[in-house]
């Protein structure tokens, strides 16, 4: 077992909300496509999934290893917006060969439980990064649990309702399990 845990789910279901929302002593690391995404765009580079999808699923994997490899080093829970697994789905649902994502996951393993929010159309809305409709994050979200029952993981559904109480699911569910 192990102190490094992943909240995945499509997108617009509520990830960064929720971890957000955790505060105190869980360490969260930030969602690596949005990051990679706002990079890109900054430097007019073309790791997008809309101008180099390759590049893009290159990036996302490389930036979700590192972030990996530092949260070794928290002394404290470490909760992901999203882990190495996510980049199969990515590369699954852009048409780039999964192959590196599936190596990197089975060499970079967090918790085996892992929490998923599932879609949520109440709250979904889109943004620079986010623009895929609603209708579009069913595949997604299919797509990611099959990427974690590939790789070795159980998924636990977070329950819907308010922030509070996802967080408060999502705290329970980490100081439970922490080593």
């Amino acid at each position: 077992m192990t102190g490094l845990f992943i909240l995945t789910g499509a997108p617009g279901s509520g990830k960064s909300t929720t971890l957000d929302a955790l505060g105190g002593d869980i360490h969260v690391v930030g969602e690596p496509a949005r990051e990679v995404l706002a990079e890109q765009r900054a430097i007019d580079g073309v790791g997008t999934y809309d101008r180099d999808r390759s590049l893009f699923v290159a990036l996302l994997l490389q930036r979700s290893i590192d972030t990996y490899v530092a949260a070794r080093r928290e002394g404290r829970p470490v909760a992901f917006d999203r882990g190495v697994p996510d980049c199969i789905t990515y590369a699954s649902l852009m048409d780039i060969d999964p192959a590196p994502s599936l190596r990197a996951a089975e060499r970079y393993r967090y918790h085996g439980e892992v929490l998923i929010l599932e879609p949520w159309e109440a709250i979904y809305d889109t943004d620079d990064e986010r623009t895929m409709s609603f209708e579009q994050t069913r595949p997604f979200h299919d797509a990611l649990v099959d990427a974690y029952a590939r790789t070795g993981y159980t998924l636990v559904v977070v329950p819907t309702g308010p922030v509070e109480a996802r967080a408060a699911f999502v705290r329970a569910f980490i100081e439970g399990r922490s080593t």
